[in-house]
C-alpha cells in the first residue's frame, strides 16, 4: 500500500491489469448458467424492490431505477445521509461487518489510484465520485437471498446507524 487503507474494503491499483480469456470449461460452465440468468435477474429485482421498501424510513438513499429500463441488479449500493446518521461512513461500514453482514464497496474511484496519480490526477478532479465513495455501501444480494436474510440486514445496517 502507498498510504493507509481508508477502510477494510480498500484496495490499491499499483498497476494495469491485463483481460484475460476464459477457459472452454469456463465458456461452458457460463452456457449452463445463462439457462438460469432470467430468473436470477427477476429474482434480483425482486430483492431490490424489497430493500426499497425496507429502507424507506432509514437514512440512506436507495438505487434508482428507471422504470422504462431493465436492470441486471448485480449490486444494491446504498448511499448513506450522513447528515442524518452519527457514525461516519467507516464505523457504519465496520459496524454491520461486526454484525456478520458481508458489505463492500463498489467502487474506489479510479482517478485516486496509485496508477493514475502517477499519471497527474488528483483528489478533487472528480467530484462527484469522490462524493459517492464517501457515501457508498453495497448491501448483500443474490439470487438465493432469502426474505429472512434480508431482513436481518436491514436490521443491522438500522443497528449500525442508530436508527430508532
Amino acid at each position: 500500500m502507498t498510504h493507509e487503507a481508508d477502510g477494510p474494503w480498500y484496495y490499491q491499483q499499483i498497476d494495469l491489469g491485463y483481460n484475460y480469456r476464459m477457459t472452454e470449461l469456463q465458456a461452458a460452465l457460463g452456457l449452463t448458467q445463462l439457462e438460469r440468468l432470467d430468473d436470477y435477474v427477476a429474482r434480483r429485482n425482486a430483492l431490490a424492490a424489497r430493500y426499497d421498501a425496507a429502507l424507506a424510513e432509514v437514512p440512506v438513499t436507495t438505487p434508482w431505477q428507471h422504470p422504462d429500463s431493465v436492470s441486471g441488479r448485480h449490486l444494491y449500493v446504498i448511499r448513506l445521509k450522513r447528515d442524518r446518521i452519527t457514525p461516519t461512513h467507516r464505523q457504519a461500514f465496520e459496524r454491520l461487518r461486526e454484525q456478520g453482514i458481508g458489505v463492500n464497496l463498489h467502487y474506489i474511484p479510479v482517478h485516486t489510484q496509485p496508477y493514475y496519480r502517477e499519471l497527474g490526477f488528483k483528489p478533487g478532479d472528480f467530484p462527484a465520485a469522490e462524493a459517492y465513495y464517501a457515501d457508498a455501501i453495497s448491501l448483500p444480494m443474490y439470487p438465493t437471498m432469502t426474505h429472512a436474510q434480508q431482513d436481518e440486514v436491514v436490521r443491522a445496517l438500522a443497528n449500525a446507524l442508530e436508527v430508532a
